[in-house]
């Protein structure tokens, strides 16, 4: 399941036409620049303040759930709720972001 939810980061940014990736977006250097350092962690508060606005109760827990590793079935034992609805939650989750990081490049 992870596998068919992923985001790719060689997806096309604009359009189909686009060159530029997500990956190209990314960058694999070490800030050690104080400023950059503090911009960049500005910048990851305001994507957790936007991602709570934008995700539900359910989206926020399963989300935060999976990014720490654990399977759709110790998820729903957790949250005592059914594995199909972990799978439309985090279906959910990737349709939401995938939304606010096209509208976020577009800007």
């Amino acid at each position: 399941v992870p596998l068919n939810s992923y985001v790719s980061l060689d997806k096309p940014l604009y359009d189909e036409e686009s060159n530029y990736t997500l990956m190209d977006r990314i960058s694999g250097e070490k800030i050690t620049n104080p400023e950059a350092l503090f911009i960049n962690q500005e910048k990851a508060n305001d994507i957790e303040l936007k991602i709570s606005e934008l995700l539900s109760d359910l989206e926020r827990s399963v989300l935060t759930l999976y990014m720490d590793g654990q399977s759709y079935v110790e998820i729903s034992e957790e949250l005592n709720t059914h594995v199909k609805s972990i799978d439309n939650a985090l279906q959910r989750v990737k349709r939401k972001l995938e939304r606010q990081l096209a509208i976020r490049v577009a800007i």
